[in-house]
């Protein structure tokens, strides 16, 4: 089982360490040259050979400030593996970010332009004033035809590169138009606009650089004979020069990483500045888990507190820090990213790297609570923070940013870290309707969550705590096998992972479920 671990090199010696630094920052001018380069090029992304002309572009490009260099594609410092290296993996990058565009990219017709007017004269609005404006658009044939021209090389002929039998139909189709080429000059347009908004990557802080263990020669030694550090990473650079630095090695965490399987280390800074990161990875033995005991649900909620457990225990965060946090923050929005000194800056990542730090001492707390209690498995929502809309009353802040704050969405990876390492369970369940299912009757609907606080259901009149009853709903989906096969796959170790349902199939799925069960929802472990 590979996993990755984080080593960290700090009581160094001061010159050792500044040759290093040095390494990172002379990768990091390098890099910023490298990726104007393939900026410039960007548009050989579209090019079906382009990625490989992208990747040879390194030994052309000038690394040096000086236009009249010797050898200014190469450098005295770095090895030319290490930059290509680094080049191949901006373009990874530049690629990945291309491809985003593209998934979210939209090809349609307006149908219908709405417009309404006010009637009469309101307190904010005069007859005739613009109440609603909308403009609705619709696909058609012609716009699926555009979108899939846009993955095309359309320099070159088109009919080739079409590997799908219905857009072939469709090219034969409009290719006897006489607008044919107004769709081809379309779709080039859509390209154009596409490779205009992807900007370009710039590393102005000291960035990270990719050792090999045969180039560099990069491993992690052991030194019996030295009384203070016994692990060191070394690595070679250009002619052969050799940096050492001291591991600080902790016997818990870093068990089993004292000769990692890793053919490859990254090297960069921490966060302040005053230590140097390495991180690879290693062979480690399987997880072992506790045997079946007792399963819990957790729903996760950003309004009353940090969660809450089917059994009825919850987990708060403390409003005091909170509030200190939101306060600081805001008053570096008053002042702009932009505008920010470097000592702000400092205080600003301070801020998130305290934050992370907290939510990891909440997770802390949430599994020593299960091991007391002798919870061997943990249910929770796969969490969508996408709908989280408006203000959050107490902080005076929006609920999307207070769950960034939180770390929310990485909640459910640290989750699953944290208590694998104590033998217990992490299952994940799909968040759909968690909040809206009555436990007494089955009933589904978005008017039984009356308020953020109250769970009412409208069909039975069963009242409850809205988050301990999603939890108990999400708790239902463990203990039903019938729920379990049907929303869940299932890991080598037994831990479930939703399905890729859509909305419509787990709605059937509950109301199947909950008509034909209802008695087992008074299950004594959902109770």
């Amino acid at each position: 089982m590979i996993k990755s671990v984080l080593l960290t090199s700090k009581y160094y010696n001061k010159t050792k360490g500044e040759e290093v630094f040095a390494v990172l920052k002379r990768t990091t001018e390098i890099k910023n040259k490298l990726s104007e380069c393939i900026y410039a090029n960007r548009h050989l992304l579209f090019v079906s050979d382009g990625i490989k002309k992208l990747n040879t572009l390194y030994s052309s490009v000038n690394l040096h400030n000086d236009e009249t260099a010797e050898n200014p594609t190469k450098d005295p410092l770095i090895l030319s593996w290490n930059i290509q290296k680094e080049h191949q993996m901006l373009v990874d990058k530049y690629k990945n970010a291309l491809n985003k565009r593209l998934q979210n990219l939209k090809v349609r017709l307006q149908s219908e332009m709405i417009i309404e007017r006010y009637k009469k004269d309101t307190k904010y609005a005069k007859k005739g004033d613009t109440k609603r404006f909308e403009i609705k658009f619709k696909s058609t044939k012609l716009t699926k035809f555009v979108k899939y021209l846009v993955y095309l090389e359309l320099d070159k002929d088109i009919l080739p590169q079409l590997k799908n039998e219905g857009i072939t139909a469709l090219y034969e189709y409009y290719k006897t138009k006489p607008y044919f080429a107004r769709i081809v000059n379309l779709a080039k347009n859509i390209q154009t606009r596409i490779l205009n908004k992807l900007k370009l990557i710039k590393f102005t802080e000291t960035s990270s650089l990719l050792l090999d263990h045969t180039v560099n020669k990069a491993r992690i030694d052991y030194d019996n004979e030295n009384t203070l550090y016994k692990y060191w990473f070394v690595f070679r650079m250009k002619n052969g020069k050799e940096f050492r630095l001291p591991l600080q090695i902790n016997g818990d965490y870093h068990n089993g990483t004292k000769k990692p399987t890793a053919k490859e280390f990254v090297i960069y800074p921490s966060a302040k500045g005053n230590k140097i990161n390495i991180a690879t990875v290693y062979e480690a033995e399987k997880p072992i888990f506790k045997p079946y005991s007792k399963p819990i649900g957790m729903d996760l909620n950003l309004k009353n507190n940090f969660a809450t457990l089917s059994d009825g225990y919850t987990v708060d965060y403390d409003r005091n820090y909170m509030k200190r946090i939101v306060s600081n923050l805001k008053e570096l929005d008053q002042i702009g990213y932009q505008n920010l000194t470097a000592k702000q800056l400092k205080k600003l990542k301070k801020i998130y790297r305290q934050l992370d730090w907290y939510v990891s001492y909440l997770i802390y707390s949430l599994l020593n609570y299960l091991e007391k209690n002798n919870i061997t498995d943990l249910v929770i929502e796969n969490l969508l923070l996408s709908g989280k809309f408006g203000i959050n009353e107490e902080f005076d802040i929006k609920y999307s940013r207070l769950s960034k704050l939180l770390h929310l969405s990485d909640v459910k990876n640290k989750l699953i870290t944290q208590a694998e390492k104590r033998g217990i369970r992490v299952h994940i369940t799909p968040s759909h309707y968690t909040s809206q299912t009555c436990p007494v009757c089955g009933h589904i609907s978005r008017s039984n969550r009356k308020t953020q606080e109250d769970f009412e259901c409208e069909n039975c009149g069963h009242k409850a705590n809205a988050d301990l009853n999603a939890s108990k709903n999400i708790l239902l989906r463990f203990v039903s096998d019938v729920l379990k096969t049907n929303l869940h796959n299932t890991d080598d170790y037994g831990r479930l992972t939703p399905k890729k349902l859509n909305n419509y199939t787990i709605k059937n799925i509950l109301n199947r479920y909950l008509c034909r069960h209802q008695a087992v929802l008074h299950h004594p472990v959902c109770a």
